[in-house]
C-alpha cells in the first residue's frame, strides 16, 4: 500500500503488462520519485516494518533493492516479535537506542495500516497513506516535515 498502490495495479492490467517480477510485486513509479525526494532531503535510511519481511530475507530485500534500482539505504527490517507492528518498530528503536547509544532517535512511520496497529507514542510519527496512490506528494511532503522537526528538537 506505500508503494505497491492498486493505481499502479490497475494501470500495469490495463496495458497488459506483468505486475510483478521474482521479487513480488512491482513499486509505482510515482512512489518511488516520492521516495527518492524523501530520503534526499533528509539523508533517512530506510528500515522494514512491512509483512515483506516475512516472507523475504534482509538480504533477498537488499537484493531487491539494488535490482530495481529503489533510492535509499535499505538499513534494517523490524523483528518479527509481535502480531502489532507498533511493537515490533518499539522493540527495534529500542534495540537501535541501545546499540548507537543515543537515546533520541528520528524517525518517520510511513504506513496503510491504520492507528490502531501503532503505539501512542508512535502517532505523532505517522503518516497513514491510501493504499490506492501509497507514498504521495502530500505524505512524502508530511514525512519531510516530521524528520525536519525531529532534527530541530
Amino acid at each position: 500500500g506505500v508503494m505497491d498502490t492498486m493505481r499502479y495495479d490497475n494501470w500495469l492490467i490495463r496495458q497488459g503488462l506483468p505486475e510483478s517480477d521474482k521479487y513480488g510485486v512491482l513499486f509505482d513509479p510515482l512512489c518511488i520519485h516520492n521516495l527518492e525526494l524523501l530520503v534526499s532531503s533528509t539523508s533517512a535510511e530506510i528500515v522494514i516494518t512491512s509483512s515483506w519481511k516475512d516472507w523475504m530475507t534482509y538480504e533477498m530485500l537488499v537484493a531487491m533493492w539494488k535490482e530495481r534500482n529503489l533510492p535509499g539505504f535499505l538499513l534494517d527490517v523490524t523483528p518479527t516479535c509481535s502480531n502489532h507492528r507498533g511493537d515490533e518498530i518499539e522493540k527495534w528503536l529500542e534495540y537501535y537506542s541501545e546499540y548507537t547509544k543515543n537515546e533520541k532517535y528520528n524517525y518517520v512511520i510511513i504506513d496503510d495500516l491504520g492507528e490502531i496497529d501503532f503505539n501512542e507514542e508512535q502517532l505523532s510519527h505517522l503518516i497513514q497513506v491510501d493504499p490506492y496512490c501509497g507514498l504521495d506528494e502530500d505524505a512524502t511532503v508530511k514525512a519531510i516535515e516530521i524528520l525536519k522537526d525531529n532534527i530541530k528538537r
